[in-house]
Formats: C-alpha cells, sequence, structure tokens
C-alpha cells in the first residue's frame, strides 16, 4: 500500500518545489514523470523503477531536474504517477501527484500563488525610475486587463487601458512606456500600473538623463527586463600580440583583441539597487544601441566584473559599476548604432 506523507498541489517556483516522500509495501515503485504545457497534451522526462529503504521512498532535487523544462514555457504541468510493483510483478495500488509548476531561478519568501496573483514578474520591489522616451515592459501570469494611471504636474490625473503586445496562453507581456501617457499641455510626474492585484509604480526623471549602456536581459523569471545606466559609460579596449620571427623579420602573427565596457549604474533607490542583482546574475544579456532615434537589439554580452557593495547606512546612495564584453570570440565589430552616450550627444548632433 502507497501512503503519501509528503505530496504536490496547487502552485510552486521551479525553484522550490518539495521533496515528493511516500512508504510502501511493495518491492518497488514504477515512477513515470510527465510534463505538459495545456494539460492536454503530455510529454514523458522521467521513467524510473525506483526501491525504498526501510519502507520509505523520497523523490528529491525536483527542482534540478524540472528547471529547464519550466524555463522554456515559464509555466507548465507535472504529473508524477506512481505504482506499487511487487517481486512477482504484481501492481497492487497507483497513486498520481500533480502541480503546476512556474519558472523562477529565485528563493522567494512568499508561495508561489500569492506572488504571480500580486506581483509582476520582476522582483523590483519599489517604485522604478524613468523617464520619455524609455521603453519600459511589465509581465505578469494571467489574462488580467492592465491599466496605466497617470499623474501630472497640474495636479490632474487620467487613466490609459492598455493592450497585450505579447505573452502566450499562460503570460501576457505589456508595453508601459511613458511617452504614450503624454497629455498635450501637461508634464507626466508619475503613473502606476496594475492588472488585477498587481500594481507598479513609475516616477519620471524630468532631467531625462542620457542612458549608456542600455541592456535587456533575462531576469529570474525568463522575462526580459531592461536596464538604463545613467553614469559613464567607459570603452576600454585591449589588444594582446603574439609575435614571431618569419624570415628573420618580426611578425605579428596573432592579434587578439577584447573590448571591454565599463557602465556606472548612475544612483539608484534601494529598491532599484536590489534588482540591479538580477541583471548581474543574468545568463543571458544583449545590448541596446540607438540609431536615428531607432533602438535595435544589438549584441550579447557578458559582465567579467562587477562593484556592487551596499551598506546599511540611511543616507547612502547605491550607485554601482560593472564591466562587460562581446560574448562572442571576434571583438573587431565596426558600431553602425551607437551605445548611448560616446562621447556626448553634443558630439552626435554637430557631426551628424
Amino acid at each position: 500500500m502507497i501512503t503519501v506523507t509528503q505530496g504536490l498541489s496547487g502552485k510552486y517556483f521551479s525553484a522550490s518545489i518539495p521533496d515528493v516522500v511516500i512508504t510502501m509495501t511493495g518491492y518497488r515503485l514504477a515512477t513515470v514523470m510527465s510534463i505538459s504545457t495545456d494539460g492536454k497534451t503530455w510529454k514523458e522526462i522521467y521513467s524510473e523503477h525506483l526501491f525504498p529503504v526501510d519502507g520509505s521512498i523520497k523523490i528529491g532535487d525536483l527542482s534540478t531536474l524540472l528547471m529547464p523544462f519550466a524555463r522554456q514555457s515559464l509555466d507548465l504541468q507535472l504529473k508524477i504517477e506512481m505504482t506499487e510493483e511487487f517481486s512477482d510483478s504484481d501492481s497492487t495500488q497507483k497513486n498520481t501527484q500533480s502541480c503546476e509548476i512556474v519558472y523562477c531561478a529565485a528563493e522567494i519568501d512568499t508561495t508561489c500563488a500569492d506572488f504571480v496573483d500580486n506581483y509582476f514578474l520582476s522582483i523590483l520591489m519599489g517604485t522604478k525610475t524613468t523617464s520619455i522616451g524609455r521603453l519600459e515592459y511589465l509581465h505578469y501570469l494571467s489574462k488580467d486587463a492592465a491599466t496605466a494611471y497617470c499623474t501630472y504636474s497640474d495636479g490632474s490625473h487620467k487613466s490609459f487601458p492598455l493592450t497585450a503586445i505579447g505573452g502566450n496562453a499562460n503570460f501576457t507581456t505589456i508595453d508601459v512606456s511613458p511617452s504614450q501617457f503624454i497629455v498635450a499641455g501637461k508634464t507626466l510626474v508619475s503613473f502606476y500600473v496594475t492588472a488585477g492585484n498587481r500594481r507598479q509604480d513609475y516616477w519620471i526623471d524630468q532631467e531625462n538623463p542620457d542612458c549608456a549602456p542600455i541592456l535587456i536581459f533575462m531576469n529570474s523569471f525568463g522575462v526580459e527586463e531592461l536596464f538604463y545606466c545613467t553614469g559613464v559609460l567607459t570603452k576600454s579596449p585591449s589588444i594582446k600580440y603574439e609575435t614571431a620571427y618569419v624570415e628573420s623579420k618580426e611578425k605579428n602573427i596573432k592579434i587578439t583583441e577584447t573590448r571591454t565596457f565599463k557602465a556606472d549604474t548612475g544612483p539608484l533607490s534601494a529598491a532599484e539597487a536590489e534588482w540591479f542583482g538580477d541583471l548581474l546574475r543574468s545568463d543571458y544579456i544583449r545590448v541596446l544601441t540607438i540609431k536615428a532615434g531607432k533602438l535595435k537589439i544589438s549584441k550579447e554580452v557578458v559582465i567579467s566584473e562587477q562593484k556592487s557593495d551596499q551598506t546599511n547606512e540611511d543616507d547612502e546612495i547605491f550607485r554601482f559599476t560593472f564591466s562587460y564584453h562581446y560574448a562572442q570570440l571576434n571583438h573587431n565589430v565596426v558600431e553602425m548604432y551607437r551605445e548611448g552616450r560616446i562621447f556626448d550627444n553634443t558630439f552626435d548632433y554637430t557631426f551628424n
């Protein structure tokens, strides 16, 4: 007889799936795991016979097994079918455990169901600073209608319904770029976006600083976010020469260039400083470049060094630096589009 002492039900983040623990009297347990993105078509990912120790079996480390599958679809159904068998191969009892898995590489101090119902798919837990002209997107796990509520400098308010621009059957992506909330004769000061119980606040930086670099990265929930650096960007190429004598003449037989960029985030709030850590741990980062006012997704980059120390002092202004370089082997890249400010925008305006 199978007795489930710890099972699965409801929703779990892929990084925090609990073990399945059972007791049994049989010889072995035929175990089959299957996943589905729609609850109709199932794909088998695991099939083994498990043998009890002192009448107990623990099916553990499910996060390691399921993380790659969850990342592909962001949300999937898991089914574990267990059949107790005796030494004569007779089956006596079956048990099925099932649950929903939401991709998340972070450990979050609340239940998966609570988070996805009340938060957007981001670890940013506070107001985000933005400016007119920046692109901003939000992602969430449902089809709830979204609305932006805007405040203007004269104290007036206006709401804007938002339509989905992407997603799949399970999650939704909306465009919340502040330019679409401009009203003639008024200055947008702030706005917030809601979708169901979710809310994200934005504050408009009226100075509208130039940004370099602009990075698009895969966050802990497997969706893309944008990070705008407002500090100085430094380009620091290094070239390594390997020489040899050929016909009594020294020649460069191999030239290796590493084009390193040193970025400065600019001032960040405490919430944005925590969120910046998600960029640092991302394994897929690309640069957004600009030409004629249009953004273009450019090269994939790799962060190679960072300085992101934080203290608990009340008056600390968070500001971090990091270095990155092209992920590709060839760093001899002709930059037809600019990465924000190199050198200054006055240079671009003068000579373009």
